[in-house]
């Protein structure tokens, strides 16, 4: 599995930093603006609150608090190492998320396209530009850990369909492009590779005592 979760790392370390590298040379615009339109073709009320409720699983405050209890609670159950690991992985491409938004000089998303604004009970850093979606990345952080903790069908059928959601629905808003979307998956599922790449993190049972 160690194996496994290294190729996950790797491949989606190097297709962020492709898929980075045409953003910021702006080679996406075309398409991201058909993909916007397309996606805005018919918009409804009910469409702009689903696209409210998606925007919670990603907003910093939720995934924070939510990854801080995924993280107590492994913790208590003695995979330590995996809870670390996962913080880490959690601050460090939030970190590098805003250090793109300030200066990787990605094509801004108009702000006519906006439909909505995002459920926040604290003030939005400022940034200068899209590239790649927060949401998308923290979701896919903390939804992604759940999915591989807990093997339950309907347990995960459930994440994939709310990352599914979160995904057409920073689209469908106008906040974000769609490349910005797909660099926040490659992001997440490089930092969610390396939170399980180590083997005493892969192991998702607590340790027998003597």
């Amino acid at each position: 599995m160690k194996r496994g979760t290294d190729w996950w790392f790797w491949i989606s370390s190097l297709a962020f930093v492709v898929l980075s590298a045409a953003a910021g040379l702006r080679l996406f615009y075309t398409l991201d603006a058909r993909i916007l339109r397309a996606a805005q073709s018919e918009p409804s009320e009910n469409l702009d609150a689903a696209g409210v409720l998606f925007s919670v699983p990603g907003g910093a405050e939720y995934a924070g608090a939510a990854m801080l209890a995924l993280a107590f609670v492994l913790y208590l159950t003695e995979r330590q190492t995996l809870s670390g690991r996962l913080l880490l992985a959690f601050v460090i491409t939030g970190v590098l998320e805003l250090a793109m938004k300030t200066w990787l000089p990605t094509v801004p998303v108009p702000e006519d396209a906006a439909r909505s604004t995002d459920p926040s009970f604290i003030p939005e850093l400022p940034y200068s530009f899209p590239y790649p979606s927060g949401h998308m990345l923290r979701s896919v952080i903390l939804l992604g850990a759940v999915y591989l903790l807990w093997p339950n069908t309907f347990l995960r059928a459930a994440v994939l369909a709310i990352l599914a959601g979160v995904a057409a629905t920073r689209v469908y808003l106008g906040v974000h492009w769609a490349s910005d979307v797909i660099g926040g998956i490659l992001l997440g599922v490089a930092g969610l590779a390396w939170a399980f790449g180590e083997r005493s993190a892969i192991n998702c049972q607590p340790s027998a005592k003597s």
